[in-house]
């Protein structure tokens, strides 16, 4: 049964995303008033929104590590989390994000196994094990989550859950916050500030985070700083080059942690203080300009590897490990026979090599 309930599995997306979390980061958010409020106090919805690599993802995780830690201490509360995500389709489905919902949640404190909801859908799909719908599974959900004192949901990138259907996303997420009673179910939410998820959470009522650049710039300074003191390629420059490079990062990054990590490997590249300084003036304004400017230095003999990983990526219907992606794009479509030739593997160095901050 449990197999059959983590069809996909949110805890990779998870991990990655706490990986990248500086020491120190994300405070700001676990202090706050408004998600205090969320955690101890009404309940309710928390909606944190920004732009596209602002870091959304990575302050999910901190909730969920937080929210972790508040589980372990009472028995009596429960977490589950899903990532929705545009590399997988998978993840991006609202019966999968059901069954990974309530396969996390834990026994309730009365009950020796899985609950006994559970174990009747199971069966009720059959030896072909058949879609046990998304009714049934709301319904489902909705009874386990009554029998604790609190539940707490944590969905990342509601944006990327295709726009045609995100409405019976975002009518669920209404539905069960009215099925519940006030200081007993938590949903953080996090995305864009797109249209129908604006119009949608705000008639919830919920706690709303902006994550501008006056929120995150604390963060990036943080991340910058860290990165200028721990990476290799930063060891050789005095510590007034590492001020002017922390300030015109922090100043120019718009709340996008994205930008700061690409621009940071184009710097680490220099090797004179001038060629610093230079790299500093050049600096793209956005992440398409940053991602053109890498494009641009690639070696032309590589850039078509770099085409060819561009489009599995891509197309692939499953997500595909790096390994895989290094063997996939040596294939040559245009021979009949494919690993006669070794040497024309890749080794996954390389690939990273090439583009470290395109995959």
């Amino acid at each position: 049964i449990q197999k059959w309930l983590n069809v996909v599995d949110p805890t990779s997306n998870y991990s990655t995303a706490l990986a990248l979390r500086e020491p120190g980061t994300g405070s700001w958010l676990l202090q706050g008033r408004e998600y205090m409020n969320w955690k101890g106090g009404r309940g309710g919805v928390l909606w944190l929104h920004g732009i596209p690599g602002c870091g959304k993802s990575v302050l999910s995780a901190t909730a969920i590590e937080d929210v972790e830690n508040v589980c372990k201490s009472n028995d009596d509360h429960a977490l589950a989390y899903f990532y929705f995500t545009f590399s997988d389709s998978e993840k991006q489905n609202l019966e999968n994000m059901l069954l990974s919902i309530i396969g996390q949640l834990p026994k309730r404190p009365s009950e020796l196994g899985l609950p006994a909801e559970v174990v009747d859908m199971y069966n009720s799909t059959g030896a072909i094990r058949k879609s046990a719908g998304t009714k049934a599974l709301k319904d489902v959900l909705s009874r386990i989550i009554k029998g604790f004192k609190k539940t707490f949901i944590i969905l990342d990138a509601l944006d990327e859950f295709p726009k045609a259907m995100r409405g019976s996303l975002l009518s669920w997420i209404g539905e069960l916050r009215a099925d519940h009673a006030e200081g007993s179910l938590s949903i953080l939410v996090t995305s864009r500030p797109e249209g129908d998820i604006v119009g949608s959470l705000e008639r919830l009522d919920p706690f709303t985070i902006s994550l501008q650049s006056s929120t995150i710039d604390p963060d990036i300074r943080a991340y910058v700083r860290n990165s200028l003191a721990g990476k290799d390629g930063f060891q050789q420059f005095t510590q007034g080059i590492k001020s002017e490079i922390e300030e015109k990062l922090v100043s120019g990054s718009q709340g996008m942690f994205r930008w700061v990590d690409c621009v940071l490997r184009v710097v680490e590249e220099c090797i004179t203080p001038t060629s610093v300084r230079d790299a500093l003036r050049e600096l793209p304004k956005d992440l398409d300009s940053i991602y053109e400017r890498i494009l641009d230095t690639i070696p032309e003999k590589q850039k078509e590897y770099i085409r060819r990983a561009m489009n599995w990526l891509a197309f692939s219907a499953v997500p595909l490990t790096l390994g895989q992606l290094a063997e996939a794009i040596v294939i040559k479509y245009e021979v009949n026979k494919y690993g006669e030739d070794s040497e024309d593997l890749f080794d996954m160095k390389s690939l990273m090599s090439i583009c470290p901050s395109l995959i």
